[in-house]
């Protein structure tokens, strides 16, 4: 059976975008691809960028706390991805082992336990 590419359906939260500016790093093989986060699931995240990352290929994905040093580290997949006025939206999906309750990225899912 054909894996579906399409997003998950689980609630999704918005970093707020003028509130808080969270960079991300998503690495491809040698290729390194800045961007911030759109928005972040337990599954998943959506990544704004101005370049377009591969389409399904394995990544390293670095999240850098805006209020600390901590960088958090995920391995994902990239799913889908659309552009918008110049911005590439790009949703990775996680590997099955990342525990984002255990990053300051819970902050970002209502009801999370902090």
């Amino acid at each position: 059976m054909k894996e579906s590419t399409l997003p998950a359906r689980e609630p999704k939260f918005s970093a707020p975008f003028f509130q808080i500016l969270i960079k991300v790093e998503v690495f491809f093989q040698d290729d390194c691809y800045a961007g911030h986060l759109w928005d972040v699931s337990r599954s998943g995240a959506c990544i704004r960028s101005f370049q377009q990352l591969p389409m399904g290929t394995p990544a390293q994905i670095r999240f850098h706390d805006p209020s600390d040093a901590e960088i958090v580290e995920a391995k994902g997949e990239l799913i889908w991805m659309n552009q918008l006025r110049g911005a590439h939206y790009s949703g990775l999906r996680f590997e099955e082992d990342f525990d984002i309750s255990k990053t300051f990225l819970r902050l970002l899912i209502k009801g999370e336990q902090t």
